[in-house]
């Protein structure tokens, strides 16, 4: 009994020449026994067709993978077209409004009094009274107080704090900005000084019988030397006459639309050009 439980394994080498030495009699033995062949195809067709149905199965499979994994490249190759493309959109339209302004600004300066460089404007702030905006140009490209800032239309303000690489710059409707004027076509000085509305100035100290009239348009006199003479600062938009007080309420609306730059142009006077 022992030995029946215990009987050792035949090698798997022994069970292979067994079979080759098997396979080769039936083969030898059906050369003169046709119908052996036939038997044998026959029962060897299901083997044959589940073959092919895994081999058909493995190629459907590695062809799907290999389809499968060109469509994820695909797809974050458009993922990614698909994100540039909505950045894009995104800054179309303050690329569009950017443009206009270089362009309203090459229209209004054709030829500056002096050297300029384009500033893009990266802050604003129109709190009342507080009216400055800050620039992307500082120290390192020769920007200095008190310089003339212009944009598209006429002269924005100018600058009052500088940085190595940023500025900033108190527009013309700031409370403590002020400019000297004329009237265009008249020699009587003026001035012009802001009201903490980016929308409206006013020239203070004018009597109540004062010869200026709605539609007056007002350059820069000059006086001072910090402004050239003759850029565009604003038109007379009312005048109030109160018989309660000594001078007039005269408000002025200012050349440059002050609320919306996106881009000015920094001036070095001629007196002051710098490399």
């Amino acid at each position: 009994m022992p030995g029946l439980f215990f009987r050792r394994p035949v090698p798997s080498v022994l069970r292979l020449a067994a079979l080759a030495v098997l396979s080769a009699m039936v083969s030898f033995y059906s050369l003169d026994h046709p119908g052996l062949r036939i038997v044998g195809l026959s029962v060897a067709r299901p083997v044959f067709w589940v073959n092919g149905e895994i081999r058909s199965g493995w190629t459907a499979a590695e062809r799907y993978m290999r389809d499968l994994a060109s469509l994820q490249r695909e797809n974050g190759r458009l993922r990614k077209r698909i994100l540039s493309l909505e950045k894009q959109d995104l800054s179309l339209p303050v690329l569009r409004s950017e443009n206009r302004q270089l362009l309203a600004l090459l229209d209004s300066f054709p030829t500056p009094p002096g050297k300029v460089a384009v500033a893009e404007v990266i802050a604003q702030s129109l709190a009342l009274g507080s009216q400055t905006i800050t620039v992307n140009l500082g120290n390192l490209q020769g920007v200095y107080v008190g310089q003339p800032v212009l944009a598209a239309g006429g002269i924005a303000g100018q600058v009052t704090e500088t940085s190595p690489t940023n500025a900033r710059v108190a527009l013309l409707s700031d409370r403590g900005s002020s400019i000297p004027v004329y009237p265009m076509g008249s020699g009587q000085p003026l001035l012009v000084a802001g009201t903490g509305n980016p929308q409206s100035l006013k020239i203070p100290f004018q009597p109540r019988n004062t010869p200026l009239r709605k539609g007056t348009v007002l350059v820069s006199s000059g006086l001072g030397g910090r402004f050239p003479p003759g850029l565009p600062v604003g038109t007379v938009t009312a005048i109030r006459r109160p018989v309660t007080r000594s001078f007039a309420d005269i408000r002025v609306k200012p050349a440059a639309s002050l609320e919306t730059l996106n881009t000015v142009l920094l001036l070095w006077p001629g007196a002051r050009a710098r490399p």
